[in-house]
């Protein structure tokens, strides 16, 4: 009986603790503090724990989660307050959050964005996910609009939008890669380094092991292998292999899909540097790769000399351009038909809604199902560079993604507006639509 009641408190204050946990965070308000998500990325995370000296660190935010492994997908296993003091014992070497130990001897890991190591100022030693601070530069808005938000990734609200050829202030890098940045109106918040060129100096500040190397605009290497023990197997039709981790360096050759690729570097944008069957190396998107164990005997042959064209880093040739054009077809054939809130088909639609269905029934791809998700799908493309088929999003009004349509060519996108209205073809240029567009997606090519 004695030892039923014990458990049953222990228990009851267990869930307590985790109820503790599970608050939310906004701006200004006490709150659960846990890492950022990084940006459209569907690359199976990598975890390794780097051993490090044992050291303190005190909780900066109000209410910090303990979870089971390094990351948000990690369930809780209790919580921290603002204040109270840890033992650091490891930093995972690829999310940079550390293992702790509480004063109650509670184990587990905590993101280090709210972990203050004792007697550090500015950073946290020994972690690879650190904000870095720099000389002051500058950099120019390379996409055709690009969200600034209030952290540093897609996972932040958006505070404004900045057009092509725009110039920022940037005063320091996140560890995912992100600027923090200033505009020429005053506003401060973080923009992704993929869409912007920085001019003046390099960043300055020391690097862990040679593993947080500037590639270019704030990408830097967060892992890398003396040797091959994850391999990378391509699940696109055909997967550009370029000179360098983005889709702006030039394409050198093209590994088939069902190959497997040796994983040579993580980058902070989700690109892996590999190797190739034939000992070619370059730079592929994470976003096409299904991530496990291996070694060098895992590594397939497959792959394909010279370029392809364009950008493209998926289905490729004349079987993309007519799944392409069966999308576009099946959305036009939906004109007409009614808004219906929570709808995907086939006789009514929501404006996510209406997308699922066209990829999966004319294309046989599975997107996702709300607007904000659909806009990780895919890879960016710019507003200049739109094609049919492509998804474009609004933020009707709001600070976030609240909207998606098809773009089908001449201006126009197809879309399901709102309740009482139909399914109907928009013109993108429009005053409203061109206040309240945000990006755009490119699913297929």
């Amino acid at each position: 009986m004695f030892t039923e009641k014990k458990t049953k408190t222990t228990l009851s204050k267990a869930l307590a603790l985790g109820m503790v946990a599970t608050s939310v965070s906004l701006a200004g308000q006490t709150t659960t503090a846990d890492a950022a998500k990084n940006e459209n990325t569907d690359t199976t995370s990598l975890y390794k724990t780097q051993t490090i000296s044992s050291k303190t660190g005190t909780v900066t935010a109000s209410s910090l989660n303990i979870r089971k492994g390094p990351s948000t997908s990690y369930s809780i296993v209790g919580a921290l307050k603002n204040g109270q003091s840890v033992t650091i014992t490891d930093t995972d070497s690829v999310t940079g959050w550390y293992k702790i130990k509480t004063s109650a001897g509670v184990v587990g890991y905590a993101s280090n964005k709210y972990i203050k190591v004792d007697g550090q100022v500015s950073e946290n030693t020994g972690s690879n996910n650190t904000t870095t601070a720099t000389a002051k530069k500058t950099a120019t808005v390379t996409a055709s609009s690009l969200n600034v938000r209030s952290g540093p990734s897609t996972a932040y609200s958006i505070v404004t939008t900045l057009s092509q050829g725009h110039n920022v202030t940037i005063h320091e890098t996140a560890s995912t890669g992100w600027h923090k940045v200033t505009t020429a109106t005053g506003k401060t918040g973080y923009v992704s380094p993929t869409y912007v060129k920085v001019t003046g100096s390099t960043n300055s500040g020391t690097t862990n092991n040679n593993t947080n190397t500037n590639t270019q605009s704030g990408v830097y290497v967060v892992q890398s292998y003396s040797t091959i023990t994850k391999v990378g197997k391509v699940n696109a039709t055909s997967l550009n292999v370029r000179s360098g981790p983005s889709t702006s360096y030039s394409a050198k050759s093209s590994v088939k899909k069902g190959n497997v690729v040796g994983i040579l570097k993580q980058y902070s944008n989700g690109w892996y540097e590999v190797k190739l069957a034939n000992g070619t190396t370059g730079c592929v998107s994470g976003s096409y790769l299904t991530i496990t164990a291996g070694s060098s005997s895992s590594i397939t042959s497959g792959s394909t000399s010279g370029t392809t064209s364009g950008n493209t880093n998926t289905n490729t040739g004349t079987s993309t351009n007519a799944k392409v054009q069966a999308v576009v077809n099946m959305v036009k054939r939906q004109v007409g038909k009614p808004y219906v809130y929570g709808a995907s088909g086939p006789n009514s639609f929501d404006c996510s809604g209406l997308m699922y269905y066209c990829y999966k029934n004319a294309a046989g791809i599975t997107i996702n199902r709300s607007s904000a998700a659909q806009a990780s799908n895919g890879k960016y493309v710019s507003k200049s560079n739109l094609q049919p088929g492509d998804l474009v999003f609004f933020n009707s009004g709001t600070n976030r993604i609240r909207h998606v349509g098809m773009y089908v060519g001449n201006g126009q996108f197809i879309h399901a507006p709102s309740p009482g209205k139909s399914v109907k073809y928009e013109n993108l240029y429009s005053s409203y639509y061109v206040k309240g567009y945000v990006t755009a997606r490119r699913i297929i090519g």
